[in-house]
């Protein structure tokens, strides 16, 4: 009795586990596309004018308008398009995972899902620490090059920005699990379900 019982609980346990991890995996990749699309979406719209005071001639101050705009620094351009792709990317594996299952030519499915992960953790990785960089830059300046910081002129630029800076590192952490779960999952062979159960 108690061998059926133990039998009973493996073949249950193991039916349920693949199913688990795929909607973990789901879940996640839906969360990285909510990630990396917020940090596209606010720093593609960031952008902020001022009048500023840029000389003084005499006791009259001449004023100039300003914009700031993340097309200014190629490193913004940089974080804006990687995670755009790497949003696109989510949100195609998202749609494969849901209604591609059988699209898999010779078993080089998830081998292929596993390499366009971490080509797309490299990629968010290189456009979140080229603008966490000009970030810093921009928050504090570097007085050994002469150059000035602008966040005490642009606060809400600067304020969008580190926005998208979180949304995007956060969307990093999810593509890190995932290319781990990625990985995990070409390596590991799931084991023959079987549905017979001895009474």
């Amino acid at each position: 009795m108690a061998l059926q019982s133990e039998e009973k609980l493996e073949v249950g346990y193991s039916s349920l586990q693949p199913k688990t991890r795929k909607w973990v995996l789901l879940m996640l990749r839906v969360l990285a596309f909510f990630a990396t699309a917020a940090a596209t979406v606010v720093m593609g719209l960031n952008k902020e004018t001022k009048t500023l005071v840029v000389a003084t001639v005499g006791s009259t101050p001449i004023k100039a308008s300003l914009t700031a705009k993340f097309q200014h620094t190629p490193a913004f351009v940089f974080f804006v398009i990687a995670n755009g792709l790497a949003s696109i990317h989510n949100l195609v594996m998202i749609m494969g995972d849901l209604f591609g299952q059988k699209l898999d030519y010779k078993g080089l499915r998830l081998a292929m899902i596993a390499i366009l992960d971490i080509m797309t953790v490299a990629l968010v990785s290189g456009g979140v620490s080229a603008a966490a960089f000009m970030a810093e830059l921009g928050k504090n300046g570097n007085s050994h090059a002469r150059w000035n910081k602008i966040c005490d002129k642009f606060e809400t630029f600067c304020d969008h920005g580190g926005g998208a800076l979180i949304a995007s590192f956060a969307g990093l952490i999810l593509m890190l699990i995932i290319s781990v779960m990625s990985i995990i999952k070409l390596l590991i062979k799931p084991k023959p379900d079987s549905t017979i159960v001895v009474p």
